[in-house]
Order: C-alpha cells, then sequence, then structure tokens
C-alpha cells in the first residue's frame, strides 16, 4: 500500500490548526502529506515547505493539448520552494503541489511536483481550513478543480 512508502516523517503541532511536517529520508512526499491529513481529519489545507528531494518527476500542464507532459530527474535536488494546497478528491485528502529546485549546478526548474522522496530533510508548514472543500473534474479545462459546492457562502445569505 502507499502508507508503505511513509517511513519515518514527524510532525508538531504549532498552534491552533497549524502544523509543522519533518520528512525523513525516503518518505515520499504525497504519501507523507496526504496520510498526514487524513490522520488528522485535514480536509483542506494550505502547505509550504522546502528541503530537498531524489529523483523528482515535474509536470508542466498544456491547456490546448490538455494533458500533462512530465519529466523525470535523476539525482539530489535542494527544494527552494514548495507550496500547495490539500482538497477533497475521491473523498480523500489529495495534495496538489509545486515545486522550485535547484541541483548542484544551482540552475532552477519549476513545475507540478507529481512524484518524489524526500532525500535529507522536508520540512513543512501545513495550515488546515475547517472546510470540505473538494476537487472535481473539469471538462473545460481537462482537470480536476476547486468545487466549491456545498460548502460555498452564497452571497445573498447576507442581504
Amino acid at each position: 500500500t502507499d502508507s508503505a512508502i511513509l517511513k519515518t516523517m514527524v510532525s508538531g503541532k504549532i498552534n491552533g490548526a497549524v502544523y509543522a511536517l519533518r520528512l525523513e529520508p525516503g518518505d515520499d512526499i504525497h504519501t507523507a502529506i496526504q496520510d498526514f491529513c487524513a490522520g488528522q481529519n485535514i480536509t483542506n489545507a494550505v502547505i509550504s515547505g522546502l528541503g530537498s528531494v531524489e529523483s523528482p518527476t515535474l509536470a508542466h500542464y498544456s491547456m490546448p493539448a490538455k494533458q500533462f507532459t512530465d519529466r523525470q530527474l535523476a539525482g539530489v535536488f535542494e527544494v527552494t520552494n514548495l507550496t500547495g494546497n490539500i482538497a477533497l478528491q475521491n473523498g480523500r485528502p489529495f495534495a496538489h503541489l509545486h515545486v522550485t529546485i535547484a541541483g548542484p549546478d544551482f540552475a532552477a526548474l519549476g513545475g507540478h511536483l507529481v512524484k518524489g522522496a524526500c532525500s535529507a530533510t522536508l520540512e513543512l508548514i501545513l495550515e488546515a481550513h475547517p472546510t470540505r472543500f473538494r476537487k472535481t473534474p473539469n471538462d473545460a479545462v481537462g482537470l480536476a478543480i476547486w468545487d466549491f459546492e456545498p460548502d460555498i457562502v452564497k452571497s445573498d445569505t447576507f442581504t
């Protein structure tokens, strides 16, 4: 199972709904985040962080083609920025992550993080929100995107 990929991630509660997560070498990034959220009943959140990743797969989305182009990278890279959000997809927390990474030549690459394992460490801040927004397929865009129903507050509620 995907849970078997989770090695040794540790976490601490900063305050209220804000958590610090530290991934350890070998932890699958998406699995660690998604399993943490499922375990804490977190359905929506924002996440950011830095650290290092080994052999990441990045992607770029083409609107005209409505498909991703993946690029697997070999080696260890510094994660100079990781940013993303958590929403429900197929009833489970789903981590939508983007990264900027740099290799030993200091050249930066960025994109949608499809897959990656923590190299030395990955330090993340996760801020949970008390909503249950989900992502559902959108044919016009060709992706699963935010679907705010039924949690959105209608503007006429305040009239």
